[in-house]
């Protein structure tokens, strides 16, 4: 369920204008932190980043690290969604200074409160769309449900390498106020993703 979290890895491009500065350049898919050589960057990328993501699938954790040369129209920037099974979570920071981006990669840590929300949840392969009676319950700043779909499975698990997605649909809760705040939201252009929908959730009374 929810296979297609694994797609959330940082399709993000920068673009900006300024000084040249020097910043650490790595990755790891299997890590919570990285380390790798000082690049020079180019004039137009001003900044460090450090993108991180935390999955969480059936109560098991894996994480990935990016670090390289960014530009300052990528604001710092938290993404979560939740479903009864896999928490994700997407933190990109910003830093100034040559090699600022050489800490230890780090997570704003999550709020497990209710917040009164409620979400549909579902999950459907190979399928446009899903619906159900079952609901979510939000937890923190997760106060806004999440409805996506497109090429974003491999026969309902994490896709990986070359292997080809299929179709698949999922309802659930998360943070973002509009769906141009979501991680994938430039492969609606390239037709990856079909669709992506934020909306209100359902508040207790």
């Amino acid at each position: 369920m929810n296979a297609f979290l694994t797609g959330v890895i940082f399709l993000i491009a920068f673009t900006a204008t300024g000084k040249s500065i020097d910043c650490v350049s790595c990755s790891t898919t299997n890590g919570t932190d990285c380390s790798g050589d000082v690049t020079t960057c180019a004039d137009d990328l001003t900044f460090c980043q450090t993108a991180r993501t935390e999955l969480k699938k059936d109560g098991v954790a894996s994480n990935q690290v990016y670090k390289y040369c960014g530009g300052d129209e990528q604001s710092n920037s938290i993404y979560r969604e939740e479903s009864f099974t896999t928490f994700v979570q997407v933190e990109i920071q910003n830093c100034e200074t040559d090699k600022c981006n050489e800490e230890p990669a780090q997570l704003t840590p999550r709020a497990n409160t209710p917040n009164g929300v409620k979400c549909m949840h579902c999950f459907e392969n190979y399928s446009e769309d899903c619906n159900s009676e079952e609901t979510i319950e939000c937890t923190g700043d997760m106060n806004k449900c999440l409805f996506m779909s497109g090429n974003i499975c491999n026969n309902g698990e994490l896709g990986v390498d070359d292997t080809a997605f299929n179709v698949c649909a999922l309802r659930h809760c998360t943070n973002i106020a509009s769906a141009d705040l979501h991680p994938r939201y430039d492969e609606v252009d390239t037709g990856n993703i079909q669709k992506i929908e934020i909306s209100e959730g359902i508040k207790d009374a």
